[in-house]
């Protein structure tokens, strides 16, 4: 597909418009759980689907494309990086106080025991979709078809770090709010990379649901 600035631009300011709407909502607005995660489904979901109908920007060409040799790989990726989470977490809990850490991020998003199980849930299959569907499919995949691969690798990257700190930054003291920037802007790159043989979200997806499983799992321990 030939490059389309004007397409790009509108790509881009689509996907600015809503990371912001999504910030104000998680940071300002704050409402219960289940509301926050309708419009975040009408925000990261529906509307691109209805900017692309009405712009006629072609936003779900090869979207349903599945690699079904690569699955079990991915599965086995994903173990491997539950386990590496996992991992870094035993060998730094003497270091930071996750518990703290924990009980800010559980009265910021108002979780508690009881409503635990079904928002991990939530986070792990839907909200992993949802970010990797806008951010991979639409701010990388998409875009990089009406603009150069390496701005798509940047903007979608970046957005998708800058996004997740606006969301949880006052949770985090400051040196693992920047490492927690970093290691996001990292993992949205290694997440674009992964995706962008096939040209489709599954390879991200699953690696994502794992990285979740693994967050879930510390957070679990101190809910």
């Amino acid at each position: 597909m030939a490059m389309n600035k004007e397409k790009a631009s509108g790509i881009i300011v689509l996907v600015i418009i809503c990371c912001v709407f999504m910030a104000l909502i998680e940071t300002i607005i704050e409402p219960a759980y289940i509301v926050k995660s309708a419009l975040k489904v009408a925000v990261f979901l529906l509307l691109p689907l209805v900017y692309a109908k009405i712009t006629h920007t072609k936003l779900l060409d090869e979207f349903f494309k599945i690699d079904k040799r690569g699955m079990m790989k991915l599965f086995v990726l994903g173990s491997f990086i539950y386990a590496v989470i996992l991992g870094a977490y035993t060998l730094t809990k003497n270091f930071f106080d996750y518990a703290s850490l924990v009980q800010s991020l559980s009265a910021d998003q108002k979780v508690n025991s009881g409503s635990f199980i079904g928002v991990a849930l939530y986070i792990s299959f839907c909200n992993s979709f949802l970010e990797e569907f806008f951010f991979r499919f639409v701010a990388f995949i998409r875009l990089s078809k009406y603009t150069a691969r390496k701005i798509a690798y940047i903007f979608s990257s970046g957005m998708f770090a800058v996004y997740h700190i606006a969301m949880i930054g006052m949770s985090f003291p400051p040196l693992m709010l920047l490492l927690a920037l970093i290691g996001l802007a990292i993992g949205g790159l290694l997440f674009d990379y992964v995706d962008s043989k096939n040209e489709n979200i599954y390879h991200s997806w699953v690696i994502h649901m794992f990285a979740d499983f693994a967050i879930m799992t510390i957070w679990y321990l101190y809910i």
